[in-house]
């Protein structure tokens, strides 16, 4: 007698591991660069190059990549840009890994700051978290039943399981132009640009995913027609593509999670030959997965009235979707620049960046816990110091409702920013306004006995002998025919039968009578 066995693939975390970095570098201004004044504005990100895992552990190549937008010496006080790298090695260690385990890795900047040692020489301190996490595929098998049913009698119901489909990563590429307004001069050297991404979407169809958002791009650069006009423009530019997956089927539930990867804008000529267009090249990384919602027949017990039949039982632990919920946050704030700051006459562009500090299952949810932190450019009324940045910090408190959420839960999230809004109230106070998304998905990990083989044994007469030939019985609560009909040894169709019942189903006080049952089922 064998068991007929299904197959429902899962993903599970093998091991998740955080590591905190602290970058300290030195950066000399190259001789082709003028000296340094005052430190405008800087941004930076982290890159990985490379990763391999050995003895419990992963090893990290990267770098830190920033950008300086800073004041010069030049006679007309222009504004210049340093780019310059600190490259870094780290080692996670990760209980559980194994060499050949794929690990992702993700990186938040959590600090960037430059400080002036001297006009040729710069200060560079970052502090980053790094995350990694390595996951794995599991087969997980279910008894659906016997190859040889006849002669027992089973226990079979159908259990609602979750089947992965996919989880994968891919890289979303876009390429466009941006041409300036006709008000605006051609662009001699571009200086400086910064690229916000939002309310981006993702669906799933016909072997696609279908992505689309909007990117808030804004540039700094100096005009052709005077050499030290600063320029600023900012628009928003929509997009919208797809990633092909055509092994994928219809999924049931669909989890993405799109990142800005690389961002790079460059000036180009028009027809006529004139530096009016921008050049905008994207690239996200998609990190998604799909699953199927299905209802498999699962055998969860079995017995036989002619033979002793002895089940053989491991535990099984299979995800139960629990929710994907989208929780929206509103921020509005005025706040009012320090007193060394220079004064504001013109916003020129603002970006934002979600820090989740803190997160705790509840009773009812999720409590998120973190800060926005949103930088602005802007205009000063000095027209040999025209460009200036201040920052805000914005914290924020919010709750993603799930039903059924426990201690043991896993779920994933991720932090966006929507919409983004500064007004200037006067020279020295601004407004901002903000919408937030936190889109979790959460999983209740159920663990059960699941059958994994049969064994038989000769029917111990003496032992069926003593039991009772005949037996009334009042139905207790949540009692089913199946395990009354095992326990007294005969079988379903003979209790319905013998009380002349209608459906196999009955209510917990019903009274039966029931007749033992001695040989073949």
């Amino acid at each position: 007698m064998e068991l007929e066995k299904q197959s429902v693939k899962r993903i599970r975390e093998k091991c998740r591991a955080f590591s905190q970095i602290t970058l300290d570098d030195d950066y000399i201004v190259k001789d082709s660069k003028p000296d340094v004044v005052k430190m405008i504005h800087t941004q930076g990100k982290i890159l990985f190059e490379e990763s391999r895992v050995s003895n419990q552990a992963v090893w990290i190549t990267g770098k830190l990549e920033f950008q300086m937008l800073y004041r010069s010496d030049d006679e007309h006080n222009k504004l210049e840009v340093l780019n310059g790298s600190i490259p870094f090695q780290e080692k996670i260690v990760m209980d559980g890994v194994e060499e050949m385990d794929p690990v992702k890795l993700n990186a938040e900047l959590e600090d960037l700051s430059v400080g002036l040692i001297n006009s040729r020489k710069l200060a560079v301190r970052a502090v980053a978290d790094l995350w990694a996490s390595a996951e794995e595929s599991v087969q997980e098998e279910l008894a659906a039943g016997l190859s040889a049913g006849e002669g027992y009698e089973q226990k079979i119901k159908e259990r609602d399981v979750q089947r992965l489909l996919l989880a994968k990563k891919d890289i979303f590429r876009i390429r466009n132009e941006i041409k300036l307004p006709n008000s605006k001069p051609n662009i001699r050297k571009l200086l400086w640009y910064h690229v916000d991404v939002r309310n981006t979407e993702s669906s799933v169809s016909n072997g696609r995913i279908h992505i689309q958002g909007e990117a808030y791009i804004g540039f700094l650069y100096q005009g052709e027609e005077e050499e030290e006009q600063i320029q600023w423009q900012e628009t928003m530019l929509p997009f919208s593509g797809e990633v092909d997956c055509e092994e994928a089927e219809a999924p049931d539930i669909f989890w993405t999670k799109i990142s800005l990867e690389f961002a790079e804008v460059e000036a180009r000529s028009d027809y006529d030959g004139e530096a009016r267009i921008l050049g905008v090249e994207l690239a996200f990384d998609v990190d998604y997965k799909m699953w199927k919602e299905e209802r498999c027949p699962v055998l969860e017990d079995v017995y036989a009235l002619d033979r002793k039949v002895v089940p053989k039982r491991e535990d099984g632990i299979f995800p139960r979707f629990l929710m994907k919920n989208i929780a929206k946050v509103r921020i509005g704030e005025q706040l009012k620049l320090e007193k060394n700051q220079e004064k504001i006459l013109q916003i020129c562009s603002c970006s934002g960046t979600v820090h989740v500090d803190k997160t705790v299952v509840t009773d009812t949810g999720i409590q998120f816990e973190g800060i926005l932190r949103v930088d602005i450019l802007y205009f000063t009324s000095d027209d040999h110091f025209p460009i200036a940045h201040t920052e805000a910090m914005l914290p924020f408190e919010q709750l993603a409702e799930v039903s059924g959420i426990s201690a043991d839960t896993w779920y994933d999230y991720y932090a966006a920013v929507d919409m983004l809004q500064v007004n200037l109230l006067d020279h020295s106070e601004y407004e901002v306004k903000a919408a937030l998304r936190l889109s979790v998905l959460a999983f209740e990990e159920e663990s059960f006995p699941k059958l994994v083989g049969v064994e038989e044994e000769p029917l111990d007469m003496e032992q069926l002998m003593q039991q009772p030939g005949l037996v009334g019985y009042v139905v207790q609560e949540n009692e089913e025919l199946w395990d009354i009909a095992k326990k007294y040894h005969t079988t379903v169709d003979e209790i319905v039968g013998t009380n002349s019942l209608k459906v196999h189903k009955v209510k917990s006080g019903t009274k039966l009578m029931i007749v033992k049952k001695v040989g073949s089922c």
